[in-house]
């Protein structure tokens, strides 16, 4: 009784054992860290964050953003002049208070219009996304060389927990942008009105 008391232990335990030799042995890029990225953002319904930003040129730029999904940002510059970069479900509007000059570009020609939609997918028939990770930081790349939203989107994320940290974007330009953010906070109710763009008159 004895003998097969052990017989059967070791069969039993077996593929566990297998199984978990076969999970550490998963190279990380068999996490789908897409999908995982997607999930987080239906999860954010507002965010409060500060952030540097840093531009190809050599521009540095701070000052905090807010977000309210979907399709509404407002982020606000720390500068000499006021700037206001404000998102409508159409539009990302270019807010220069003191000179009182509001322009206006379709949001659907910027890679900022995929996290900004109400149903954030990071893959389609239109661009390439690839995912790796690295030191504890997952990136997401979207890249779409042609027709609108042209450009490259690079979402960085922490590993644990997961939570969006940076992105990148390169326009048709080659001019990269890069904003880190700091000091994320969640649940801010905003008024409709904060998200509401200036009516300069002329």
């Amino acid at each position: 009784m004895i003998g097969r008391s052990r017989i059967s232990f070791r069969f039993d335990l077996s593929p566990i054992v297998l199984a978990m030799f076969f999970l550490m042995s998963m190279p990380a890029q068999a996490i789908n860290y897409i999908e995982e990225a997607e999930r987080w953002f239906a999860k954010i319904t507002t965010m409060k964050a500060d952030f540097i930003q840093i531009v190809s040129d050599g521009t540095i730029a701070e000052g905090v953003l807010h977000l309210r999904r979907p399709h509404r940002m407002k982020i606000i510059y720390d500068l000499d002049e006021p700037l206001v970069l404000l998102t409508t479900p159409v539009w990302l509007h270019v807010d220069r208070p003191a000179e009182k000059i509001l322009t206006s570009y379709p949001i659907s020609e910027t890679p900022l219009s995929l996290i900004l939609q109400k149903e954030v997918k990071l893959r389609s028939d239109e661009f390439r996304t690839t995912s790796f990770l690295r030191d504890g930081i997952v990136s997401i790349v979207i890249e779409k060389r042609t027709g609108k939203a042209a450009g490259l989107l690079k979402l960085e994320f922490t590993e644990r927990p997961f939570q969006l940290r940076r992105w990148t974007i390169e326009d048709a330009a080659d001019i990269t942008t890069t904003v880190t953010l700091q000091n994320m906070r969640f649940g801010h109710k905003y008024e409709n009105k904060f998200f509401t763009p200036s009516n300069y008159q002329r």
